[in-house]
């Protein structure tokens, strides 16, 4: 598997040279952070995130690091945001680990001279701001309708000879989208207004995009989305929120969508009783879909060309319509859907409404999903999803003492 042998050396790369084993500044430990996998599963790499107490006394020459309580290695940790809980302010860190299954790692989190420590980094900003790359893939982000860069219109793979994953006349990423009854359009987060939030966050091992507001044409609808890329890894997360401030009458509302070219062979998706099934994009069987389509809530959804040996898959790790008041919000007969478009273009989405509809103020919908690209298996294509999925949804025990 891709993921676990030929990209190992590049992992274990970036942990390597974010490790240094240097004198800190402050001898006294900040905090212990306690790290353990229950779940039986190895991790090569993977993200500790933990919420720590403000730090006042931090320096602009200085740094946080955490040191490993065994082998006294240092790692540096990036700082990721300052969040207030209960009117007490905190940071949210980040910072890169291997663990084997069912063990324990245990950091001691200290501060440290910014000199001391390479600044290394498997991810990057293009001076833009309209890409995101990493070893596995490049990410671009749309122009047209926002200079500050709209959603993702294009993903180059790196190890499959730079081929290019796009819909040709449109963003690639075309989710949450949703149309009133009485327009013939349909809007998304590429049509927010111009005064809305578009903030990007350059980090050491995280990249964020950030991006909230309204559209013009239906301005009842609050929207707000994130995409987090990582260094060494090869997906993304996005996670995205419309909520309704005032009553709106809709004829579609969805989610998780991609829009692809002829790009790919087949689909591959985990059906509700744990069965998978994978079907030709390109032949009748998939008609199938009419009459027993694809669940909204489906585990994971991806495509894959069984011949060149690359997919992109959609890793459903939240989703949630529950409204303002703890109720559930209006949908009609949810589906994950497989659309057939122009120029032999395959997409999916998830469909909440494709009907008219009344959505009342406080109607809410939630979704995150980790967008992976994935080597094809050649007698289990969907292997690396499976990987991936087990991990993301099965996070380590992280504790701060």
């Amino acid at each position: 598997m891709r993921s676990l042998n030929a990209n190992s050396l590049m992992i274990f790369t970036l942990i390597a040279l974010s490790i240094m084993v240097s004198a800190c500044t402050q001898e006294k430990s900040l905090a212990t952070i306690q790290i353990e996998e229950q779940n039986g599963l190895d991790r090569i790499l993977t993200y500790v995130s933990v919420e720590i107490p403000l730090i006042n006394s931090l320096k602009n020459s200085e740094m946080l690091m955490v040191i490993d309580s065994e082998s006294g290695t240092s790692i540096p940790v990036q700082v990721v945001d300052t969040i207030q809980d209960q009117g007490t302010s905190k940071l949210t860190i980040l910072f890169p680990i291997a663990i084997k299954a069912n063990t324990t790692r245990t950091f001691q989190l200290m501060i440290t001279d910014k000199m001391n420590h390479i600044t290394a980094s498997d991810i990057e900003l293009s001076k833009d701001a309209l890409s995101v790359e990493n070893k596995t893939y490049k990410a671009f982000f749309s122009s047209e309708y926002d200079e500050r860069g709209g959603q993702i219109n294009g993903i180059l793979l790196k190890d499959f000879d730079n081929q290019l994953l796009k819909r040709g006349h449109i963003s690639m990423h075309w989710a949450p989208n949703f149309s009133k009854s009485i327009s013939d359009s349909y809007f998304n987060f590429e049509h927010l207004s111009s005064s809305s939030l578009n903030d990007i966050r350059n980090g050491r091992y995280q990249i964020v995009k950030i991006r909230s507001g309204t559209t013009d044409s239906v301005p009842e609808i609050d929207l707000k989305g994130k995409y987090s890329f990582y260094g060494g890894l090869p997906y993304f997360e996005f996670e995205s929120t419309m909520l309704m401030k005032k009553d709106v009458t809709l004829n579609l509302l969805r989610n998780d969508e991609m829009t692809m070219d002829s790009l790919f062979t087949h689909v591959v998706y985990k059906k509700k009783d744990g069965k998978i099934s994978r079907l030709k994009l390109y032949d009748q069987e998939l008609d199938v879909l009419e009459t027993n389509p694809i669940p909204d809530d489906a585990a994971f959804v991806a495509f894959y060309h069984r011949d060149k040996g690359y997919g992109l898959g959609s890793i459903r790790l939240e989703y949630d319509n529950t409204n303002e008041s703890g109720n559930p919000s209006p949908t009609y007969h949810p589906y994950t859907k497989i659309s057939k478009s122009s120029s032999n273009g395959r997409y999916w989405n998830r469909i909440l409404t494709d009907t008219i509809q009344k959505f009342p103020k406080g109607s809410r919908y939630t979704e995150k999903n980790a967008y992976l690209i994935f080597k094809v298996d050649k007698d289990i294509p969907e292997k690396e999803i499976l990987y991936y999925q087990e991990r993301l949804l099965r996070p380590l025990h992280i504790s701060l003492k």
